[in-house]
């Protein structure tokens, strides 16, 4: 009891690290510097200069979870529909007709949204990460969309070893395919207050 009324003494007395003069009304929840009022509200009880820190890389565990979402999120809408037709319209093939994409499009389109305004795909929002340029910056939809996804696909197309190649860049230090290394970008976690709880239940 003693320590704890101590502990909440110290805290009383301390200043906030950021803000001279503001007493300190908690602590940083990632170093343990003191903050103020303002600092715990506005930066989610973070000090400034664990804001505006370098992020967590995301594990390899949400990425390969996310990718898998991103996928099941594209093709599965497009087999169901192929699978109804087939059983409408026996006599034809099944993912003939343009129409058995069009939820393809619709699902393109959502991600594309997603991208522009959070640089995360919906599994990617999912699980709790996000791509980011390498600097930090949030990443432009064109770098995502072109040099990650629609040039390792068509080169793939080519060889398919290069699938293989591009996965395994991931076992690195910096957690980085090499679709990541061309586009200049990494997938870091998402800010914890814009993580969902399946999220934070996989990636912590």
């Amino acid at each position: 009891m003693s320590d704890f009324r101590e502990a909440l003494e110290s805290i009383s007395e301390a200043q906030c690290s950021e803000h001279p003069g503001f007493s300190a009304d908690g602590a940083c929840t990632r170093c343990g510097t003191f903050v103020c009022a303002f600092c715990a509200l506005s930066w989610a009880g973070r000090c400034f200069k664990c804001v505006h820190a370098a992020p967590e890389l995301a594990t390899r565990r949400a990425r390969l979870a996310a990718s898998l979402v991103d996928g099941a999120a594209l093709l599965l809408p497009c087999l169901l529909l192929g699978v109804l037709r087939c059983l409408a319209i026996p006599d034809e093939a099944a993912m003939n007709a343009p129409a058995v994409y069009a939820p393809a499009l619709l699902v393109l389109f959502v991600q594309v949204s997603l991208i522009r305004g959070t640089g995360a795909s919906l599994g990617k929002r999912l699980l709790g990460i996000r791509v980011v340029r390498r600097d930090g910056r949030p990443a432009e939809v064109w770098r995502i969309a072109l040099l990650r996804n629609v040039l390792p696909l068509a080169l793939c197309g080519y060889f398919g070893w290069l699938g293989l190649v591009d996965a395994l860049f991931i076992v690195g230090e910096e957690r980085r395919c090499l679709h990541d290394w061309v586009a200049g970008t990494r997938v870091v976690k998402a800010p914890r207050a814009q993580r969902s709880f399946a999220a934070r239940l996989v990636t912590g």
